[in-house]
């Protein structure tokens, strides 16, 4: 039987039949192995052999390596928007109750692999901006947004909520990675926690 792994759409192995049907399963399949290894060496051939895949079926179901981690990014960023939502929900409207929940849920072990792989899409949008506007749109604002629209259900003015979005956001990702290069987590969560007791007046304004 031909081999696809060389590219040829037109045919087929046993690894592409494999994943036919299986989307998901390949995209989850590929996450754990870009969050495992990296982006910044990496090469489709190595991923196919590491779970399973042919280079035409990662070609088939994601178009390109740059679209690949386009869609790992958006699938990582979509559970962390998740969480925020599902703390949001339980949260009776306490955007502080939210960021502390969410600020423990993120020391978990599991998501440092995810912050060191957004750190990592950080550092290579720096450099090659033009092939990563898509990662200011999905990561940069759209973590701004879910913030933004809970400050205007609280009654903050639509200004005003998004310069606090972007500030909470700011200091989250500078914090966790000040924790995940120096490992002083207990210097870094009193910071967080200094600086939500410092934005309370404006996070929750009509809760004094």
């Amino acid at each position: 039987m031909a081999n696809a792994i060389d590219g040829d759409s037109t045919t087929t192995d046993g690894r592409s039949l494999r994943w036919e049907h299986r989307r998901p399963e390949l995209l989850r399949a590929a996450t754990e192995y870009v969050l495992e290894k990296g982006v910044t060496d990496l090469s489709l051939r190595p991923l196919g052999a590491a779970i399973g895949a042919s280079i035409t079926t990662l070609i088939r179901q994601f178009g390109s390596k740059d679209e690949l981690i386009q869609e790992v990014c958006q699938e990582i960023h979509g559970q962390m928007v998740s969480a925020f939502d599902g703390f949001w929900a339980s949260s009776e409207g306490r955007p502080l109750e939210v960021l502390r929940e969410l600020w423990n849920l993120w020391l978990a072990p599991e998501y440092s692999r995810q912050f060191i792989f957004l750190f990592e899409l950080y550092g290579l949008a720096l450099r090659k901006p033009e092939n990563y506007e898509w990662f200011a749109q999905s990561v940069v604002h759209a973590w701004i947004a879910p913030l933004e629209d809970a400050l205007c259900a609280q009654g903050v003015d639509a200004d005003s909520a998004r310069e606090l979005a972007t500030l909470v956001v700011g200091i989250i990702r500078g914090l966790y990675l000040d924790m995940v290069a120096t490992g002083d987590d207990d210097r870094v969560n009193r910071a967080y926690e200094r600086s939500l007791v410092l934005l309370t007046p404006a996070l929750e304004p009509d809760m004094d």
